[in-house]
Parts: structure tokens; C-alpha cells; sequence
């Protein structure tokens, strides 16, 4: 073989290697960064509540629906920007346990006993117990995003409603509607990032929820007023 053959084969058989290390880098690349990856969401119950008076005379049995609070989180081409790395990413987010341990103990804040259900009670179980008031929280709506990739922050953002009621014996005394909204920049080397920043955003909005139901739990004159009639039956 001449010289300028084998110095063209000596290019071309680099070219090639080059071509495949490079192919063998992006599979690898999308393996790690394209993925599913495990969202973190702690309970967060507010430290915030503002309580005009005295925590509510009451031993309560409080229900939490949270099957609400489960989504997939996609960083898709649109929100991607920047690089567009982790645009196949998914969040999963189960905030669902985190919402229910957050309630209970918001309201140990702000009634003298609570105690966790697995189903609604109605009156007549609520008496037959030795309860004084039965609290339902259930989940009505729930939004969570995520945008950025590994050389720029993550943006986490989430928003959530819950509808809120409360009974004595007296019937139906309290039925509202709390919101909370959270957003928290991660920073990160892989899409990974984009997890924390999603489910530090979640509970934020959680906690600011918590704030809400405890106020509304803790100020309520008619909840109030009955339960401390009843000392007097």
C-alpha cells in the first residue's frame, strides 16, 4: 500500500472509531439522563398557623383522601429550553402519605386530640367512638411542572386545592376550600435535578395549604361554639 492510501485508510479508520465512541457516549448519555427518576416528597405541616384563641377543646377523628396527588411529571420538548438534555424525563410524584401525616399534624396544633381514619365516620360512629368531631380533607385538584436541564437550574413548580369539612353532633359546621402553591429551583450534573426541584416544590405548596386548614380549622366560631356547648348537655 502507498503512503497516501494508507495515510487515507489511517483517517478513515479514525474517523470511524471516533463516529462509534461517540455513538457508544449518547447511548450511554441517554440512558442516564432520559429516564424515570423517583420524586421525594416529606411531610410538611405548617409551623404557621395564626390562632386567635385557644386550641380547639376537642378529641377529632380526621379522614384524608389523597388519591389526588399522584402524577407523572414530563419535561417535555417545549419546556425543556436550554439543551434540551432531560426532554424524555419523567417525575413521578406520590405525595399522597406525605399530605396525610401533614394534616395530622397541623391540626395537633390546633385541637386537643387527633386521631387518623382510614374511612369517613359518620354521627352515629362518631359518637358511638367518643369523638367530638370528625374532619374530612380530600384532594381537589393537583398540579405539578418541571422545566430546565443539568447546565441550568430546574424549576419545580406545584399548586393543589383541598376541600375541608367538619362535623359535630350538632351537623355540618365547616366547609371550605385551602389552596397552596410552591415553586424551588435544584441545581444538578444529571436530570436527577429536576426530581428534587419537583418534590421540594410540592411540599412547599403542601405547607402552605397546612397554614390555610389550620386557620380555617382553628378560627371557626361555629366549630368552636359547639364544642364547647357540649360541656354543658
Amino acid at each position: 500500500m502507498s503512503r497516501p492510501e494508507e495515510a487515507r485508510s489511517q483517517r478513515l479508520g479514525a474517523v470511524a472509531a471516533n463516529r462509534l465512541r461517540a455513538g457508544i457516549a449518547a447511548f450511554v448519555l441517554s440512558l442516564l439522563l432520559a429516564c424515570s427518576h423517583s420524586t421525594v416528597v416529606r411531610p410538611a405541616p405548617s409551623y404557621d398557623v395564626l390562632v386567635f384563641e385557644a386550641p380547639l377543646p376537642a378529641a377529632a377523628a380526621v379522614f384524608v383522601d389523597a388519591e389526588g396527588l399522584r402524577r407523572e411529571v414530563h419535561l417535555g420538548p417545549a419546556e425543556a429550553g436550554g439543551y434540551g438534555w432531560c426532554q424524555d424525563s419523567r417525575y413521578p410524584v406520590d405525595a399522597g402519605e406525605a399530605l396525610e401525616l401533614s394534616v395530622i399534624g397541623t391540626l395537633e396544633r390546633v385541637m386537643d386530640e387527633v386521631h387518623r381514619t382510614a374511612t369517613p365516620f359518620d354521627r352515629e360512629t362518631m359518637e358511638a367512638r367518643g369523638f367530638d368531631a370528625v374532619i374530612v380533607v380530600r384532594t381537589d385538584t393537583f398540579d405539578a411542572g418541571v422545566a430546565g436541564d443539568p447546565f441550568r437550574d430546574f424549576r419545580g413548580s406545584a399548586e393543589l386545592t383541598l376541600a375541608v369539612s367538619a362535623f359535630t353532633s350538632d351537623g355540618l359546621l365547616l366547609r371550605e376550600i385551602v389552596y397552596g402553591s410552591g415553586v424551588h429551583d435544584a441545581s444538578g450534573m444529571t436530570c436527577k435535578g429536576g426530581a428534587e426541584a419537583v418534590g421540594l416544590a410540592v411540599e412547599m405548596a403542601v405547607e402552605n395549604a397546612m397554614t390555610e386548614l389550620g386557620e380555617v380549622i382553628a378560627n371557626s366560631h361555629e366549630l368552636r361554639g359547639s364544642l364547647a356547648a357540649r360541656e354543658f348537655r
